[in-house]
């Protein structure tokens, strides 16, 4: 008897377990957003009615299956913006006008308009959105010069054939270049919350500035980068939040710098470019790759912290258009290795130094390095890192580069020979 007791129970249990479907949904009876945008509402004023203009942009599941396409040349997803209080109710107000029902599970992208990362609405809108348990946690934030509206309306990916993978691309490869930060929604609220870093986002633009001019290559930001053709969309640069609030931004090459100063972040390839220090004229181009983390001591004392970083990187040099030997001569390596740290510690001081004066605290997320160095919670936040003793604090920078390689060919081509 206690045997069929134990039996029954046991069917019965996995009776129950069969009920776990029961708020199925099909593929067909859902519309995925691929895309939210958020802008300052026209005509109201957010400090007086609570209020936002929403953009969706949904996918096309049907895209998914293989072999499948559009009928009749109709558009492959489809755009559409309301006023709403927030973005939760903004997904239900939709739905007065969108026959699916709408989901945020694959959506991985949230553009924000510049003026309204600006006002601290943003800050209260987002932390309420997030406990929405279709918000992602990885999902990613792009600020964006102009209205986020426009933004997605004229981001066209021609060379995609499933848009709603387009935005999961763009953010890989820029953040593995180092020309963007790693801004997802978890990385904001830990920083902002934590009340001692600064948050950098992407920053991106459809507008075309051409009176930026030629510069090098990561010395833009979004909207000023010449080029022709193509996608309008450009995503470079980092937008820099201090408490939630958007205060000012970094150009691409700044946004490097931040990076390969922040233990916490991760670049795979980043290629950029030197002036040749034998000959001016031209420049050197180079592979950069961060193999070990930075060394960062801070020391207390009675002024200013002391603050002290070493940061390894390893570089390959991949063309030397001045066609100068760096290869076999070691004298010529010498002086190459030393040009380019100095001006890698250059370019990190420089923009130290624009933190300290203009946005009072660091995005090199070195609190982690300072809260170790306090007994108490308290006791931290009474010393005041981020506006108190960052600004004044005496930095100091190494770097240890070491030169892995001249490319494939080991020697360069005599040019006075082909030229006689």
């Amino acid at each position: 008897m206690k045997r069929k007791e134990g039996s029954f129970l046991i069917l019965l249990s996995l009776v129950l377990l069969l009920t776990g479907c029961w708020d199925k949904k099909e593929v067909e009876e859902r519309s995925y957003v691929m895309a939210i945008g958020l802008d300052l509402p026209t005509g109201l004023d957010i400090e007086k009615e609570q209020a936002i203009d929403v953009t969706f942009q949904f996918s096309n599941p049907k895209l998914n299956i293989k072999g499948a396409s559009s009928s009749g040349g109709s558009e492959l997803k489809e755009i559409v913006s309301l006023t709403a209080p927030d973005l939760v109710t903004a997904r239900n107000m939709a739905n007065s006008f969108v026959t699916r029902e709408i989901s945020f599970t694959h959506n991985k992208v949230l553009i924000v308009s510049e003026d309204l990362a600006k006002t601290e609405t943003f800050y209260r809108l987002l932390s309420t959105a997030f406990k929405d348990r279709e918000v992602r946690r990885e999902m990613s934030i792009i600020v964006t010069e102009g209205k986020a509206s426009e933004f997605i309306a004229k981001n066209k990916p021609e060379m995609m054939i499933r848009p709603h993978r387009y935005y999961q691309f763009l953010i890989d490869r820029a953040t593995e270049t180092g020309l963007v930060p790693e801004s997802t929604i978890n990385r904001f609220f830990a920083i902002t919350d934590g009340d001692a870093d600064l948050f950098l986002a992407m920053y991106g633009s459809y507008n075309k500035n051409t009176n930026a001019g030629f510069q090098d290559e990561d010395q833009y930001t979004a909207g000023q980068v010449p080029k022709k053709g193509g996608n309008p969309v450009q995503l470079i640069g980092s937008a820099v939040f201090k408490e939630g609030k958007m205060i000012g931004k970094l150009s691409g090459e700044e946004t490097r710098i931040a990076r390969l100063l922040d233990n916490t972040a991760n670049i795979r390839d980043l290629f950029s470019s030197f002036p040749d220090p034998l000959d001016k004229r031209y420049k050197i181009a180079v592979r950069i790759r961060k193999t070990n983390k930075n060394k960062i001591e801070v020391k207390l004392r009675n002024g200013p912290p002391k603050i002290n970083v070493t940061y390894p990187l390893d570089m390959k040099i991949l063309s030397i258009p001045s066609m100068i030997n760096y290869a076999e001569n070691l004298e010529n390596q010498k002086k190459l290795k030393l040009a380019l740290e100095e001006k890698l510690k250059e370019n990190a001081e420089k923009l130290i130094e624009k933190t300290q004066r203009e946005f009072k605290t660091e995005p090199f997320y070195w609190s982690l390095y300072v809260r170790p160095l306090f007994s108490t919670v308290k006791e931290y936040e009474e010393w005041d890192w981020n506006n108190k003793r960052y600004p004044f604090a005496d930095v100091h920078i190494t770097v240890d580069l070491n030169i892995t390689g001249f490319g494939k060919q080991f020697g360069e081509s005599e040019i006075e020979k082909v030229i006689d």
